[in-house]
């Protein structure tokens, strides 16, 4: 595959980084990033202390996301033009503007810091710079289906409730008593208020559109 919307496929391409720091958070806003990425099974430990975990249904596969903002204003944790809790910030911020996709990776070519002329190589001739890499990235097409395979084992659509839908993504909480490790992560995660309001009937529900 060689790009899926501005995520270029980095196989025989050379691309550069000019850094964050003449950035005005394009991928934390909501309104020109993102709003929810995908998680494979270890991202969960990482984000749930900070951003809610919810499950969606894509091509018929249950999927989980980690609700990033709102979709139209920037994350919580964007303060005074920096990352407040940079080493706690999630996996694809951390590894933005890579993405992997199987044993392939893509370059966000929409980032205003990556460019083909200037700046850190991000990558040469189809290989990701050293400096970008992080431990996600190692053997991910296994951790993919190991993901995989946990989704499938509770793949049933009772033991979910539909809250609301983010940048057009169905989200639901999995509402089946759990022990699960995962389980319980994704419904600690949910005390993340700002994503919620209280209806009449004091049902929390997302506040998202």
């Amino acid at each position: 595959m060689e790009s899926i919307g501005s995520f270029v496929n980095i196989k025989s391409h050379n691309f550069h980084f000019h850094g964050c720091s003449t950035c005005e958070g394009h991928c934390c806003n909501g309104a020109k990033g993102f709003a929810a990425s995908p998680l494979i099974l270890e991202d969960f430990e990482e984000v749930y202390k900070n951003f809610p975990i919810l499950f969606s249904v894509t091509e018929q596969k249950l999927m989980a996301y980690v609700l990033l903002n709102d979709g139209k204003n920037y994350c919580r944790y964007y303060v005074n033009q920096q990352c407040s809790i940079y080493l706690q910030r999630p996996p694809a911020c951390k590894l933005y503007p890579v993405s992997p996709y199987f044993e392939q990776l893509f370059i966000d070519t929409a980032c205003p810091s990556v460019n083909q002329d200037s700046g850190y190589s991000l990558c040469h001739d189809g290989q990701l710079n050293s400096a970008f890499a992080t431990k996600r990235l190692e053997n991910f097409v296994e951790k993919l289906e190991e993901t995989h395979a946990f989704f499938e084992s509770i793949n049933a659509l009772e033991d979910f409730e539909h809250v609301g839908n983010l940048s057009g993504i169905p989200l639901f909480r999995y509402i089946k008593p759990s022990d699960n490790k995962y389980i319980k992560m994704h419904l600690e995660s949910l005390k993340h208020s700002w994503f919620y309001v209280l209806t009449n009937s004091s049902k929390p529900e997302l506040a998202v559109s």
